[in-house]
């Protein structure tokens, strides 16, 4: 990486945790002063959202970086671009690449990069016009990183963290094409019984009576 970026503030978007473990690495060896932005309003369902989120958490603190989130999840719009095709993934950059170009503005901060650019699933191109485009009004610097020889290290590194491994991309249309559709289902059925169950004080039931403590 260049020298020119060490000491340099950077505001980098965070698409999941795994996919933050590789470009985290190659940036804090590098000496940039990172900072992670979470907003992925493609991700879907919202139980999905928390999980990803969560996770991206444990990525930063992995690395010990600060990590700003917007709570954004909106399945309408990616259902109203079914048809798009490509374009959807085009938006889906877009939306995202936009916001955080506009926050690094905000922050201060005169590069910005992703952590989508690890993945060799991504449409690089599209991705690498969408960042430049956001970032052009405010004179900011989009980085096309090229961290794909990385990917599988990472990956691994995210194992051997723990971190939850996605399945499928993120949007409602790529989760209910994916083959794991059931299984993923399932497992967020799952998740949102355990966080009921949680939330549900069990010394306010029995004081209120709805347990009987001589019971057993």
């Amino acid at each position: 990486m260049n020298e020119e970026y060490k000491g340099q503030k950077w505001l980098l978007h965070q698409c999941c945790g795994p996919c933050s473990m590789w470009p985290l690495y190659m940036l804090r060896h590098a000496g940039v002063d990172v900072t992670l932005f979470f907003f992925n309003p493609n991700v879907h369902p919202s139980m999905e959202w928390r999980r990803r989120m969560e996770n991206a958490s444990k990525a930063a603190a992995c690395y010990e970086v600060p990590l700003v989130a917007h709570s954004l999840c909106d399945p309408h719009a990616w259902r109203e671009r079914a048809e798009d095709d490509t374009e959807r993934c085009r938006y889906c950059y877009r939306v995202r690449l936009e916001l955080t170009a506009r926050a690094a503005n905000a922050f201060g901060i005169k590069y910005v990069s992703t952590t989508l650019l690890v993945s060799p699933w991504q449409d690089r191109e599209m991705l690498i016009e969408e960042g430049v485009r956001a970032c052009e009004p405010y004179s900011i610097q989009f980085v096309p990183c090229d961290w794909r020889d990385g990917y599988r290290r990472g990956q691994q590194m995210a194992k051997e963290r723990g971190l939850y491994r996605q399945k499928y991309c993120g949007c409602i249309l790529s989760l209910e094409s994916s083959d794991f559709y059931e299984s993923i289902a399932c497992e967020h059925d799952t998740l949102a019984f355990q966080e009921t169950l949680t939330r549900c004080d069990q010394s306010l039931l029995v004081k209120d009576g709805i347990f009987d403590e001589s019971l057993g």
